[in-house]
């Protein structure tokens, strides 16, 4: 199947390749429901759209040079009603904001230069996989994420691991960023991979704005993580295992059958 702009996102495109987003999708730890992920494949589920991807979107279509037409494609953004109507929700007024933090940024546009949205393939761990490079610097030897968060001072309980979590390692945006290195590497041809790079800018008042980038050993380690995981993940998704619910999803809550009754023991949290 060969991947455009248009077909990257969608069900064809997701059942035939593997992406770093379908594949945290299945692992429970990364906040993941196997079952959840096969209804999304199969097209049985999907999932309501949420308005913080919206406005990482938009952030993402200012990078891409393609604001004017996201804005234009989506008329929801705008208010509808009373004083305000035709101008921009305040979600979104914000997000200018936080494009104009970036783009008071020399290093951050430096970060961010190059080529846009630049999809890639390549087999890896005995399945095709698909990434989309926000910005591709092969001749400078980096490429680039952006991000639109929250914050970036959380921490998480990893509670299998016993340890507290920054954001990278608890969206599993380690992972993400040494996929994309290594399938990049695999679609050039390239000896070495080039270092990814992320831009993250928060949704605070003022936000608040970071460039992060990912070594090599970090790269060895999170491509570990998936090696450790995919041999399951392929075969739930090929449909040589029934895939496990986690009974707290979104899904899982939808479509729940109660099979016994639990003794009131079992809620106990340890």
């Amino acid at each position: 199947m060969k991947l455009t702009k248009s077909n990257y996102f969608s069900q064809e495109a997701n059942r035939h390749y593997m992406s770093v987003s379908q594949f945290k999708s299945f692992l429970p730890s990364y906040g993941g429901c196997e079952a959840q992920a096969i209804a999304k494949i199969n097209g049985e589920y999907e999932q309501p759209a949420i308005t913080a991807f919206m406005e990482g979107h938009y952030v993402h279509a200012w990078n891409e040079g393609k604001l004017e037409d996201f804005k234009a494609d989506n008329p929801e953004m705008y208010s509808s009603r009373g004083a305000t109507a035709g101008q921009l929700k305040a979600n979104f007024q914000h997000c200018n904001k936080m494009i104009e933090v970036l783009e008071g940024d020399p290093l951050v546009m430096k970060a961010l230069a190059g080529e846009k949205e630049v999809i890639m393939t390549a087999d890896m761990f005995g399945i095709p996989w698909k990434v989309m490079l926000d910005s591709y610097q092969p001749q400078t030897g980096i490429f680039a994420d952006l991000k639109a968060l929250k914050e970036m001072d959380g921490k998480w309980w990893n509670k299998d691991a016993g340890v507290y979590e920054n954001f990278l390692q608890h969206y599993g945006y380690t992972i993400q960023m040494s996929v994309y290195a290594e399938v990049e590497k695999r679609f050039t041809g390239r000896k070495d991979w080039l270092l990814p790079h992320m831009v993250v800018v928060t949704k605070q008042n003022p936000p608040d704005h970071e460039i992060i980038y990912f070594d090599y050993d970090i790269i060895e380690q999170s491509l570990s993580i998936v090696k450790n995981n995919i041999e399951r993940v392929k075969e739930v998704k090929s449909g040589q295992t029934e895939p496990v619910r986690c009974e707290r999803c979104e899904y899982c809550r939808k479509t729940k059958k109660i099979d016994r009754i639990k003794h009131f023991s079992e809620l106990n949290l340890y």
